[in-house]
């Protein structure tokens, strides 16, 4: 059994991780450090590739890795002790609650951080994956930044819309480079050689990149890529507006409690405060 002592302080650090506590001095201060600590620690991985500095400067980036491994590790294994006191109460049984928090997102991505030097440790991967493990560390970004938790809202919002969209995506993908195949395969066999690989020219037209590896030289392909660039255009227009809509739903969302004056709550008597026309509020 654990002292009350030791249940304070576990109280107490569980604000820090804790995605629902208050964003108090402390919390954004904490996230801060961490952030600018996965900025440094993935700017050394990227500059360790380049083989002048890493002879040059080995043991910096082998001490920035070894600290920042310390620290991650340090922070998975906090995380996952405090994870009974979230708010949320999802997490509160001791063994079963912990469990199911280590099997979440950014659990895993938290793993992530410090699977990179077990696996060096023991020499169970090259140098190269294991340098691209380590700059999944990137992803450890998006739990510290409100624009990104925005952003998981939107994606969690708009899922079946999302999904109905890359449905259809798909389809066009799909229906165009057979069609394109069947035109252009009997002209260009080394080119439009499956209905794969006219998929592939049909991701270049609808995202209108256009590489110029694969170009349709008959009057029936080249009017279908025309009708591919409309719609991949329209496709991707609805798309982005589908996501620019959801965010700024749930950035008015986020700000309503500080402009509208309906269920707002006192902060020093803890009552409810009434509307007072466009005024300010008043208990």
């Amino acid at each position: 059994m654990l002292t009350s002592d030791k249940r304070s302080l576990r109280y107490r650090l569980s604000g820090l991780f804790d995605d629902d506590a208050p964003r108090t001095l402390a919390v954004r201060a904490f996230n801060i450090a961490l952030a600018a600590l996965i900025i440094v620690n993935v700017v050394a991985v990227v500059l360790e590739s380049v083989v002048w500095l890493n002879n040059r400067y080995a043991a910096t980036f082998t001490t920035i890795e070894r600290v920042a491994t310390a620290i991650f590790a340090l922070e998975y294994v906090l995380r996952v002790w405090t994870a009974v006191d979230y708010r949320d109460g999802k997490f509160r049984d001791p063994l079963w609650g912990r469990l199911k928090y280590m099997r979440g997102f950014f659990p895993l991505i938290d793993l992530v951080a410090v699977l990179p030097a077990l696996l060096g440790f023991f020499g169970a991967v090259d140098l190269r994956v294991l340098r691209l493990l380590r700059l999944l560390r990137m992803i450890k970004l998006t739990r510290h930044s409100h624009v990104f938790s925005l952003l998981w809202a939107v994606l969690r919002e708009e899922a079946r819309a999302i999904a109905a969209l890359i449905f259809v995506l798909f389809l066009t993908l799909t229906i165009s480079g057979a069609l394109m195949y069947m035109i252009e395969g009997d002209v260009q066999p080394a080119v439009f050689s499956s209905i794969p690989a006219s998929m592939w020219w049909a991701i270049e037209t609808v995202t209108t990149v256009g590489y110029g590896d694969m170009v349709p030289v008959t009057t029936a392909g080249r009017i279908l890529g025309g009708i591919v660039s409309i719609i991949g255009i329209g496709t991707l227009a609805l798309f982005s507006g589908l996501i620019t809509a959801g965010y700024l739903n749930q950035l008015r969302l986020r700000r309503a409690p500080r402009h509208e004056d309906d269920e707002l709550i006192c902060p020093h008597c803890g009552g409810a405060l009434r509307p007072r026309g466009k005024g300010r509020p008043a208990v």
